[in-house]
């Protein structure tokens, strides 16, 4: 699994997102909607 480097206040900043949640799952929910507001052909496969 690759990964990722993030900064102190970002990464307090998703543990505050991820209360209910694991880290990974709120991460990847992110770049989901990150990659459809970017690219919405990606997800059309």
């Amino acid at each position: 699994m690759p990964q990722i480097t993030v900064s102190d206040d970002l990464y307090r900043q998703l543990e505050a997102e991820s209360l209910d949640t694991d880290i990974s799952e709120t991460l990847w929910k992110m770049v989901g909607s990150y990659r459809r507001a970017n690219n919405p052909e990606s997800d059309t496969a």
